[in-house]
């Protein structure tokens, strides 16, 4: 038998009295939305919620607890967070079984799997197969699976990428087109044992529409249902949440509205006051930042861009934030300071983990490499977007090769691991592809993080989880496992990840905001680049500005201990061109200072920079 006094006392003492978090976990409102940055404690704060509520019998035996999250990476975080802390909070024996019958944690796909393992018979015979050997692919890239590719044909292939194309513009299709959709794939891709992303959740809506007694069902068997990375729901996930919601379901979901990067994948916009206002839920932001506590201008930067952002640019500033940034002459010279600073780093302390965050490739990014290997700084080229065709292409090939191997065995040895890794090899052992070589790499590296640091995850657990990675092309969440001096990455690429120091190389006009807003700005050609005169042209303008600052926020939260920022007085374009160029205006925002990060020793922060 639990005591309630004793849970509570437990748990003020492991949150030290910030007073937010045990807001949050005390509630007396079924329903709470919270707004938690990354660092401000939310996982410790969710775990400890779910241990009160099972404490004061808010979850009926055999009722369950619901946590889905938008990947697959953050999915397992966030499992195994709650099967290391809720039973020691709960009184319970650490045991994943144990905890397997209090809470279930998945991402929207995997969740849908389960309902369609149970009942997708109901669509379709082919679906009495586990959908774990299905091939899951994206509608853009059907045509780059063999076995379907000549089965499709134009009229097909273009209803399926547009309702892809009005999910990642925020629209919901309408029930005619999603019959299409599933129609195709009924009679085209299951037969051959193919599945796209989409078409799981779609095939999952429209059984628990047809059949209201399922829905129903999942209603009343998950009592509380938590959403992580709420920020992140697309209209199709927002749909799905509302079947399974039911009026006696209580709600957690936890997000940071100024983390949505994905919104050009189909992220909604709005989708927090959205629920905030359809479920009636009470919103508590959390106010502390620990990853920032012991620096202080990090802290001051953290706060200080939120403020921006809640006060569109115009905020009430109190405390200057101090950032160590480089100029360069030109890019050539931006690239030396880094690498400069990352070797006064490493000298310091050998294990530190440096990351260079980018927009994306390009000529600045072969020249940062070009010296790199220059100064014999081992770096991983982690310069890849999920739409590349070769990563895409690895991933399908990964995922067919693992389905042919394992099939649905589910014991995953360190040794048959290194034997399907060797096969990987086999088929790209010609490849001398930049990229393919990268990939190869973070396979490895993937194979680390689950025979050492996940060899605790039940055999179900790992085995779907290396399905899932590969069928969400995720291999890039492994790259902190990657041993290298230095990681380049695009700001996508890295959402998720830490590391010791990050350096925002190219923080320059025309790339951050972005050309697109750059180009309609009135001060595009001043020698001065400043937001109070970009954000005054029209509210659209302002959203842009508003989302461009999510993806350099994401950015600068990838640090643990400190980011440095970069920029050059010349640029080149998408023709490799050299322009002029300067700081970007969101170095320059309200709150933000920049100090010459080249003249200072290690760890100080005091010389103002002149550029």
């Amino acid at each position: 038998m639990i005591d309630e006094m004793d849970i509570r006392s437990k748990i003020r003492e492991l949150h030290s009295g910030d007073e937010r978090q045990l807001e949050v976990i005390f509630s007396k409102d079924k329903r709470v939305i919270v707004e938690a940055p990354a660092g401000y404690g939310k996982t410790t704060t969710m775990v400890s919620r779910l241990a009160y509520l099972y404490s004061i019998h808010a979850i009926p035996n055999p009722k369950k607890i619901l946590g889905l999250t938008f990947s697959v990476n953050a999915a397992l975080k966030v499992k195994r967070d709650i099967a290391s802390k809720l039973p020691e909070l709960i009184a319970k024996e650490n045991n994943p079984n144990t905890i397997k019958n209090v809470v279930v944690v998945t991402n929207y796909h995997g969740f849908c799997k389960s309902v369609l393992k149970k009942y997708g018979y109901l669509i379709s015979p082919f679906l009495k197969k586990d959908l774990n050997i299905f091939t899951a692919v994206g509608e853009y890239d059907i045509k780059k699976v063999q076995k379907i590719n000549y089965l499709i044909d134009s009229d097909e292939y273009s209803l399926l990428c547009n309702v892809a194309d009005e999910i990642k513009l925020g629209t919901m299709p309408s029930t005619e087109k999603i019959n299409q959709y599933i129609e195709i794939l009924k009679q085209k891709l299951l037969p051959k044992d193919v599945v796209t992303h989409t078409g799981i959740i779609l095939m999952t809506l429209q059984l628990l529409d047809k059949k209201r007694e399922f829905a129903e069902f999942y209603k009343n068997y998950y009592s509380v249902l938590v959403v992580d990375e709420f920020q992140d729901t697309n209209v199709i996930s927002w749909t799905l949440l509302k079947q399974i919601i039911g009026p006696k379901t209580q709600l957690l979901f936890l997000g940071d509205s100024l983390q949505r990067i994905y919104g050009f994948i189909g992220a909604l916009p709005n989708v927090m006051e959205l629920a905030k206002k359809e479920y009636s839920m009470r919103e508590i932001q959390l106010e502390k930042n620990y990853r920032f506590m012991h620096n202080i201008d990090m802290l001051n930067l953290d706060h200080n861009i939120r403020l921006n952002a809640k006060a569109n640019f115009k905020p009430v500033i109190e405390t200057i934030a101090n950032i160590p940034a480089f100029w360069g002459k030109t890019h050539e010279d931006e690239s030396f300071k880094i690498v400069e600073k990352i070797k006064d780093i490493k000298k310091q302390r050998t294990e530190n983990k440096i990351a260079i965050l980018s927009r994306g490739r390009g000529y600045d990014v072969g020249l940062l490499e070009e010296q790199l290997k220059k100064d014999g700084i081992d770096y991983f080229y982690g310069m890849f977007t999920d739409d590349d065709d070769e990563y895409v292409r690895f991933h399908i090939m990964c995922q067919e090769l693992f389905v042919q191997q394992f099939k649905q065995q589910k014991s995953i040895t360190n040794r048959i691991l290194k034997k399907f890794i060797k096969e990987v090899r086999k088929v790209y052992e010609t490849s001398n592809s930049k990229i393919i070589i990268a990939l190869l790499e973070l396979l490895s590296a993937f194979a680390y993080k689950i025979t050492n640091d996940y060899s605790d995850l039940l055999p179900e657990d790992k085995y779907n989880y290396i399905l899932d990675t590969f069928e969400n092309r995720q291999l890039k969440q492994s790259m902190e496992y990657v041993e290298a001096d230095v990681i380049l990455s695009t700001i996508h690429g890295a959402k998720g990840l830490e590391w010791d120091y990050v350096f925002i190389m190219d923080v320059e006009r025309w790339i951050f905001p972005g050309g697109q807003i750059c180009k309609n700005c009135d001060s595009k050609f001043n020698k001065e680049c400043i937001c109070e005169k970009t954000i005054n042209l029209t509210p659209s303008m302002l959203n842009n500005m508003l989302e461009e600052l999510s993806v350099f926020y994401v950015a600068l939260t990838r640090a643990r201990k400190q980011v440095y920022l970069s920029a050059s007085a010349t640029r080149y374009n998408y023709k490799q061109e050299k322009k002029q160029s300067i700081f970007s205006c969101f170095a320059k925002l309200k709150g933000v200072k920049l100090v010459d990060a080249s003249k200072m020793t290690y760890g100080n922060l005091h010389r103002d920079i002149v550029v």
